[in-house]
């Protein structure tokens, strides 16, 4: 067996589903797998993930918010969370040997304990890019608001990101083997020069993620997650179909809704968009579910929604959330609005399973299309190509990364 080290800002019980379906399906490929990572919020379980061991720095201790800003400050100029890290590998893992080093991120924590811990026992490296700033079309991915005053908040970002890139991109060139998750992902590696870019999608849970039959008294358009901004995840087609739809009495609230199991800060946008649009009649939102409760609401759905916008130099760019991967697995219609008009419309023609909607007339013939299908059936699947979709599978994935890792090792 090959001991691998996998350092992360964030793993089950905490939403990590690349680095838990990775820890889980890896071990078959003749994998030890030993994890430190950060304590997060927790949303689901670890029991069917299982690494060897499992380290959680709890490096935010306290509510205080002074605490939290001088920890912030310490981290920003010294690097002291992934310091800790360090610690935490020569207590805990001095007597393992390593083969390889896989460090998960979507910013820059923990990429420099993984540079040093490489370095110190002389252990081959890969950097998995999960998601970059430059994905994003400002501040989202920044969940603190430092600040109240916006300017001096979105000030202090600028200087912080360029910090972080320059850090990062230093990082990525120096042991220049990294896997990342999207072709544009991919296209922005080998333009910082890295050489050795491997493409590994974002996927599902193959034991999880199953279609079931479900039928349902509702037509259901049901989405899971959080909506950073509406500028990341445009839904106002979605809305303006249904005003269409409404008027013209094709849709009716008794038996027709749009579920939003989404976070207060996410549900603030869509009642006020639902608002503007006067079809609130339509909507319900509820708070997030626990992650093993999400395939349920999938399989009960009519129509998965996957959000996004135009990728664009001002938009959103190599987006492909982990849910439509899920809702790919269930075999459930897909609706993106508004369509990226790039990779992820291309990657739902090519799996056929819904519509990357650019025009509202394009939403409105699609939800009746399926509508006409459940007032018959009670119940919606497509065909998919089975092997295509086992290509986004965490277990094949697994495979890739063994492969990625074992590559280094020679």
């Amino acid at each position: 067996m090959k001991n691998l080290l996998i350092l992360c800002d964030a793993f089950p019980p905490a939403f990590a589903p690349r680095m838990g379906g990775l820890c889980k399906y890896i071990q078959e490929y003749g994998w030890n797998v030993y994890v430190i990572s950060e304590k997060q919020k927790n949303v689901g379980n670890i029991s069917d993930v299982n690494p060897l061991r499992l380290e959680l720095l709890n490096y935010y201790t306290k509510d205080n918010k002074f605490h939290w800003l001088c920890k912030f400050i310490l981290d920003f100029l010294f690097h002291s969370k992934d310091r800790e890290v360090i610690n935490i590998f020569k207590q805990k893992y001095s007597d393992v040997k390593f083969d390889a080093i896989l460090c998960s991120t979507y910013m820059l924590f923990p990429m420099y304990a993984a540079s040093k811990i490489s370095e110190m026992k002389n252990i081959p490296l890969v950097y998995d890019m999960r998601d970059v700033m430059e994905q994003f079309t400002g501040y989202e991915y920044a969940l603190h608001r430092l600040f109240k005053n916006e300017k001096l908040n979105n000030l202090v970002h600028k200087i912080r990101n360029k910090k972080i890139r320059r850090e990062r991109n230093y990082l990525l060139r120096k042991h220049n083997v990294v896997s990342t998750v999207s072709p544009w992902h991919v296209k922005l590696m080998k333009s910082l020069d890295v050489e050795n870019v491997q493409l590994i999608y974002n996927g599902y849970d193959p034991q999880v993620f199953k279609p079931q039959v479900i039928k349902t008294d509702k037509f259901i358009i049901q989405y899971t997650g959080r909506i950073l901004d509406s500028k990341l995840y445009d839904a106002g087609l979605l809305c303006e179909a249904l005003q269409k739809l409404d008027n013209e009495g094709k849709i009716l609230q008794e038996n027709f809704s749009v579920n939003w199991n989404i976070d207060e800060k996410s549900a603030v946008i869509i009642r006020k968009l639902f608002s503007e649009f006067g079809v609130e009649k339509f909507l319900k939102i509820d708070n997030f579910v626990p992650q093993s409760e999400v395939p349920a609401l999938l399989n009960e759905s009519s129509i998965v929604l996957v959000l996004t916008n135009k990728m664009d130099e001002k938009g959103p760019k190599g987006i492909m959330t982990t849910k439509f991967f899920e809702a790919l697995a269930v075999k459930k219609p897909i609706l993106c609005v508004r369509s990226d008009e790039a990779y992820l419309e291309a990657l739902i023609n090519k799996t056929k399973c819904g519509i990357a909607a650019r025009r509202v007339e394009e939403v409105e013939d699609f939800i009746m299309k399926q509508y006409k299908v459940w007032e018959k059936e009670h119940y919606i699947t497509i065909d998919s190509d089975e092997a295509l979709v086992k290509q986004f599978s965490r277990k094949f994935q697994a495979s890739q990364f063994n492969d990625l890792l074992n590559s280094i090792i020679k």
